[in-house]
């Protein structure tokens, strides 16, 4: 799959660029295209990414892997900053990768806050049809980011040290990048990831971290009206997405499938014998509609 990826930059409405990279099946026949959506501070090129992706393109899918907007090394690509409200971009960006494969089945799968995307995008979808879209698999979504704040910041340690480190390396890029526009030095010198959103959200519209944080939350009224199928997968002992949350979304729609596992972690599911993602397995799976 990375062998035969080419990278496209998508540009969208308000002079947004996007970076992807393309996997298209060799001889030009594919079983559909699968849209991989990375988590928050992730990239195209994930372990996660890269395990579920190539596990789909030996089963004869084509695979494109976006970045979001200042993920990966985009950040000189928009001055704007990064924001997980900028649905609009993402739905634009998805509506042309959508296009590449005309007439074949189109799908997403997204984890972490990638899967939150895709719950929203197939939620868009209902409003403004992508063509061909089959499925959508959201692998242990952020519903409520607020939540999911105080989770990460109450999780062990090495869960914030984790991210605090990768946000803060993503603050130095942006401002090295367009260093006229941005001091985030209140964000980077932040000892929480709440508080770091608190010193990020004045480069917002938002007027506080709260109000900010809900502008991206999904809802039961939002799925309540699929038009296709979205399956959420998750795990009970995920440290940073509380499983409690899901809740709500059970039953909610035909359309909407919740598998709540016991184990897994968060965007983890890796069997020790044989050593394996097993999550790829359950996206073939689910693709094909057998789970």
């Amino acid at each position: 799959m990375v062998a035969a990826a080419r990278q496209m930059i998508l540009e969208v409405e308000g002079d947004v660029r996007l970076q992807g990279f393309y996997s298209p099946q060799l001889g030009g026949s594919s079983r559909g295209v699968v849209l991989l959506i990375h988590g928050w501070l992730g990239q195209a090129n994930a372990s996660y990414n890269i395990a579920i992706g190539e596990y789909l393109y030996q089963h004869g899918y084509s695979v494109f892997r976006l970045n979001l907007r200042d993920h990966g090394d985009t950040h000189s690509l928009n001055p704007g900053i990064f924001r997980g409200d900028l649905l609009d971009e993402t739905f634009a960006a998805t509506q042309q990768i959508a296009r590449l494969e005309s007439g074949r089945p189109f799908y997403i799968i997204g984890s972490s806050l990638g899967g939150n995307f895709a719950a929203r995008l197939a939620w868009r979808h209902s409003q403004t049809p992508l063509p061909n879209l089959a499925q959508t698999l959201a692998v242990n979504p952020p519903l409520d980011p607020y939540h999911t704040t105080l989770k990460l910041d109450s999780a062990p340690a090495f869960y914030l040290a984790y991210f605090r480190r990768k946000w803060r390396r993503s603050f130095r890029k942006k401002q090295t990048a367009f260093p006229h526009l941005y001091d985030f030095s209140g964000a980077v010198a932040a000892r929480t990831c709440m508080a770091m959103t608190e010193a990020f959200v004045t480069f917002t519209p938002y007027p506080s971290a709260r109000d900010y944080l809900a502008s991206y939350a999904i809802t039961p009224a939002m799925l309540a009206d699929l038009q296709t199928p979205v399956t959420f997968i998750t795990a009970a002992d995920d440290p940073i997405v509380p499983v409690e949350g899901f809740q709500p979304f059970h039953n909610l729609t035909p359309y909407l499938k919740l598998h709540i596992l016991p184990y897994g972690g968060h965007v983890g599911f890796i069997d020790l014998f044989p050593f394996r993602r097993w999550i790829a397995q359950a996206a073939l799976a689910i693709l094909a509609g057998d789970w």
